[in-house]
């Protein structure tokens, strides 16, 4: 046995009694939490969950292949988890979904913990198993109902940007959508309950649709059997993007009013960034080891401005970099394609792929039924409309 090879061993080793004893410490609190007793202040927690975050980021970037790439792939979740050192994973996330369950009992540092927490739960995505990665957008949206309101943007935006993208994604077998596709409408709700701004509201739905086909489908499910809350919501916004569905709509060559003006851009993630704050995100980078080097703290992937993108490919030439769908500035009654030459310029479908939205501004795109067929015609690569 070589020097450096036990020198490994031994590192693992203290790595693995270290984890061991750190999530000994989040069952103390727990039985703390529950037992109503002199209860660990959010601060407390919060410092211990962060351990956690940085553990599994040392351990992703130690990680030769891609965890963002493969993911997504269920038949490689072995090859995935067979590339991360043997650590308690399972046992770190029902630690946390145990922490959740008592939050409400934090008496003070309940936001420190909440941040803690989602940040967390992003982190862990990468070392989870089929089932734990079906549950985890259920469980991060259900922290909505415990967190304060100041945390409600945190909430949606891990959502949107670090764990439905890789997730709702997932082909179960023989095709068929995942169970965390499944629990989609249940996600809904429940931003749609404890949520009151519909900017919220607004931005998880446009994520859905540019990951999944048939949120529509979800919405109905939400109007059928959900509270009373969330079904007003799914209400207005059924008639907003589906504004078809709405028989007292007689204009058809308008524009909706917007739903909400209150939607807050997400912003560079990089953190030296130069306008940090104020740059909104237009960039992802999906290279994990690069998105740790230029944010620690952050779960992959790397959110970034153009500023800090192209500074970033300057050092790192042969990086690749995916742009990120902007909001829908309005729902138009007609074609938004520039070139439509249809006598009927009535729009019946929102287009979601990277290549429509590029004509768009980077914006989803509302086509006619002309300009739909012809750009989605079977020479052309499928992409996600709603119709």
């Amino acid at each position: 046995m070589t020097g450096s090879f036990r020198v490994q061993l031994v590192n693992m080793g203290t790595r693995g009694a270290a984890f061991q004893a750190k999530l000994r410490s989040l069952h103390e609190y727990h039985r703390l939490l529950s037992n109503q007793m002199p209860a660990p202040s959010g601060s407390d927690i919060a410092n211990t969950i962060k351990y956690f975050s940085q553990t599994l980021l040392t351990v992703l970037k130690d990680v030769p292949c891609s965890p963002l790439e493969i993911i997504k792939d269920p038949s490689l979740d072995q090859v995935r988890m067979a590339s991360y050192p043997n650590l308690e994973y399972q046992n770190l996330y029902n630690a946390l979904t145990m922490l959740l369950d008592v939050a409400s009992n934090i008496q003070n540092g309940l936001s420190l913990f909440g941040k803690a927490l989602l940040q967390c739960l992003g982190c862990i995505l990468p070392f989870l198993d089929k089932d734990l990665i079906d549950n985890l957008p259920y469980l991060t949206a259900s922290s909505i109902s415990v967190l304060p309101a100041s945390l409600h943007q945190d909430i949606i935006n891990y959502l949107c940007y670090y764990i439905l993208p890789f997730t709702i994604t997932r082909q179960s077998d023989e095709d068929q959508e995942c169970h965390a596709c499944q629990s989609i409408s249940a996600v809904i709700m429940l931003v749609f309950q404890y949520s009151n701004n519909p900017a919220h509201h607004c931005q998880l739905l446009e994520s859905l649709m540019r990951l999944k086909h048939n949120v529509v489908k979800d919405l109905l499910c939400v109007i059928a059997y959900g509270t009373s809350g969330s079904r007003a919501s799914a209400a207005k916004l059924l008639f907003y993007y589906w504004p078809a569905f709405d028989p007292n709509l007689f204009d058809r060559k308008g524009l909706l009013c917007k739903f909400t003006n209150n939607l807050v851009p997400f912003v560079c993630q990089r953190e030296s960034c130069p306008n940090a704050g104020n740059a909104e995100a237009v960039k992802v980078c999906y290279d994990h080891c690069i998105s740790i080097l230029y944010a620690v703290d952050s779960p992959p992937p790397l959110y970034l401005c153009i500023e800090c993108a192209n500074e970033i490919h300057r050092d790192h030439p042969d990086l690749l970099f995916g742009d990120i769908l902007h909001p829908m500035q309005q729902v138009s009654m007609i074609c938004e394609n520039k070139n439509c030459r249809s006598t009927d310029k009535s729009a019946i479908s929102i287009c979601f792929s990277n290549e429509c939205a590029s004509y768009n501004g980077n914006h989803p795109i509302r086509y006619c039924t002309q300009c739909h067929n012809n750009r989605h015609n079977s020479r052309r690569l499928p992409s996600n409309t709603l119709c």
